[in-house]
């Protein structure tokens, strides 16, 4: 078991230098605000070791170094304290780090944890406060969205738009909703008297190609299903004529390293496209951030977040976009189509977040 005090000028500092002194496994046994010359921030954490507890007990003191093996029953003792002592340190870690953070912080602290805002964001939000009113502020500050435009299909000057047109292409794991959306945004751009195409690669799931294929005969656009990067070039001049083509990609799984390998390929071939990261608001919050190592390799231009309907907290919208540092291009809240899909602004995703608002 390891014990430090740690002085920082700031919580996020001190969180910083406790896990680079301590690691990962740390924990957070009080934190105090100091004042004097200058204000400070003093922090006890600690570790543990992963003493053994096994350690042989010797019949004799013949057997020991003389002066450095205690007797049988100070180690018994010394057993049941480092047990006593981990069983502490895992109580803490249990019940989270921020046991003894001052009162108001730690008012705070707790509400963004309720929100689903991961511990780590939640500090540093809280590092930052003055106040809880200030809460708001500093979340809205820290999201960013694709467009201010009430018209979603005008051109984003950050992305590179092809000869003629704009092809916006959605991926993301199994089951966010891509052929969906992907409707939604379809009726959404004819209503704006664009001339709409489909593309989708989404040729492994059973169902999924006849799933896209009512809804664009249902909308009454072209479609194309394609197979292979060939096939994908091909397709894209024969839509050479239209302002916007829509591109369904395959729901599999992020960690399949096949799925990742053949998104690349698309992207690899040069043409400019927009792409888009799906996300289910309703999955675990885990789970969402995990698949950050399997998507990062990609060039993702901005996040959409489905099903916000469905989710009991929206905390994971503020998470996923702290780790991908991608702007928010719209949410979804309900199978409807068309409808049920939004492009917010800050504000309104803040408000959601922190359910102080309607969106």
């Amino acid at each position: 078991m390891k014990i430090k005090k740690i002085q920082a000028k700031n919580f996020r500092q001190a969180l910083s230098l406790v896990k680079k002194e301590l690691g990962a496994n740390a924990v957070i046994l009080s934190s105090e605000d100091k004042k004097g010359k200058g204000n400070y921030v003093e922090v006890t954490a600690a570790v543990d070791n992963d003493i053994d507890m096994n350690i042989p007990v010797q019949d004799g003191c013949d057997a020991a170094p003389a002066g450095n093996t205690p007797g049988n029953g100070e180690l018994a003792e010394l057993r049941n304290e480092i047990r006593s002592l981990r069983e502490c340190i895992e109580s803490m870690r249990n019940n989270g780090f921020e046991l003894n953070l001052p009162e108001e912080r730690k008012t705070m602290f707790h509400f963004l944890k309720g929100k689903a805002i991961k511990d780590e964001f939640a500090l540093r939000i809280v590092e930052k406060t003055r106040s809880i009113d200030d809460i708001e502020t500093i979340i809205r500050d820290d999201l960013h969205v694709s467009r201010t435009t009430e018209n979603p299909f005008v051109n984003n000057k950050n992305i590179q738009a092809r000869e003629g047109g704009r092809i916006i292409m959605l991926i993301g794991p199994t089951g966010v909703g891509k052929t969906t959306t992907i409707a939604k945004l379809a009726s959404m751009a004819i209503k704006e008297r664009k001339k709409v195409a489909l593309m989708s690669i989404d040729t492994y799931k059973i169902g999924a190609a006849e799933q896209i294929r009512i809804y664009s005969r249902m909308i009454g656009i072209p479609l194309d299903i394609v197979s292979n990067r060939d096939s994908f070039r091909k397709s894209i001049r024969r839509f050479s004529d239209r302002d916007l083509i829509l591109v369904d990609t395959t729901g599999q799984n992020p960690k399949e390293t096949e799925y990742v390998h053949s998104l690349n390929g698309i992207f690899e071939m040069g043409i400019p496209m927009e792409t888009q990261l799906l996300m289910s608001s309703s999955s675990d919050c885990e789970f969402l951030m995990n698949t950050h190592k399997y998507y990062k390799s990609l060039p993702i231009d901005s996040m959409a977040f489905t099903k916000t309907d469905e989710a009991v907290n929206l905390g994971s919208i503020y998470n996923l976009c702290r780790v991908y540092e991608k702007p928010v291009a719209y949410i979804t809240t309900g199978q409807r189509v068309p409808g049920n899909i939004e492009f917010v602004d800050s504000k309104k995703l803040t408000n959601l977040i922190l359910r102080t608002g309607s969106a």
